[in-house]
């Protein structure tokens, strides 16, 4: 399989008209990316694709998601709450290191080990309202190499992808209603530029650019310009082509 660009997968994203189609996109880039085995867990009960609550996943052994199922492993599984914790990726071998394992947790652990699916990594994602998650990605037996950049590039297309799911399971977008300088504003931010480049480029002021910023966050219900661009681009309200960002 080719390997599927960040700018594609944005574009992906954004035409995705449901959880179910957008969890096939999110799926065929982690694959891309020499991926075997991926999973989305949400820290709430929102319903995943194909109605599961929880989490839902593509390619890890099936007697290991029986048992995980069947036995509730969710209650004693470390990861979810250390993707909180730690708000950055982490190996799965990392895990032991980074928090003091409770007995359950460590027994987790050594059913994880002895189901012989390799390491991987987890990517805390965030969201609005609350809604946060974390995606799990098992290498399994492939010999992909995972460096920094190449675990910064998939944090970045986990976290689009969360929150053009966040987008789908609310009511549709079409109430965000932009006005033509607000969209104009939004467009500078996400191509990085500061409010006072971008009072300088509309011949407006700088307490103008604020302003409008402020607002233009409330409308989007962000907080800051990084998230306000991703889901700008999530939505379509953005398009890749206006921007040259990726």
């Amino acid at each position: 399989m080719s390997r599927i660009t960040v700018r594609s997968f944005v574009t992906s994203c954004a035409a995705a008209s449901d959880a179910a189609c957008l969890w096939q996109t999110i799926v065929g880039f982690f694959q891309s990316c020499g991926i075997e085995m991926v999973s989305y867990h949400l820290d709430n009960t929102d319903s995943l694709p194909g109605g599961q609550l929880g989490f839902v996943e593509d390619g890890f052994p099936k007697e290991w998601v029986c048992e995980y199922i069947d036995s509730n492993l969710q209650v004693i599984d470390p990861i979810p709450g250390l993707a909180a914790r730690v708000s950055r990726p982490f190996l799965w071998s990392e895990i032991e290191e980074l928090a003091d394992l409770t007995e359950q947790e460590a027994d987790f652990m050594r059913r994880r080990q002895a189901s012989d699916f390799g390491d991987g990594v987890a990517l805390p994602v965030f969201g609005p309202k609350g809604r946060n998650a974390y995606f799990g990605l098992g290498f399994g037996k492939s010999a992909v190499v995972v460096g920094p950049e190449n675990i910064f590039e998939m944090q970045c297309a986990a976290q689009i992808a969360h929150l053009r799911f966040c987008e789908l399971i609310e009511e549709p977008l079409c109430h965000i209603d932009l006005s033509p300088r607000e969209l104009e504003i939004l467009r500078w931010m996400a191509r990085g530029k500061s409010n006072s480049v971008i009072a300088e480029i509309l011949g407006i002021s700088r307490h103008t650019v604020d302003t409008i910023g402020r607002r233009l966050f409330d409308k989007l219900d962000v907080n800051d310009r990084t998230t306000a661009a991703i889901k700008g681009l999530g939505s379509g309200l953005l398009q890749i082509k206006e921007l040259d960002i990726l």
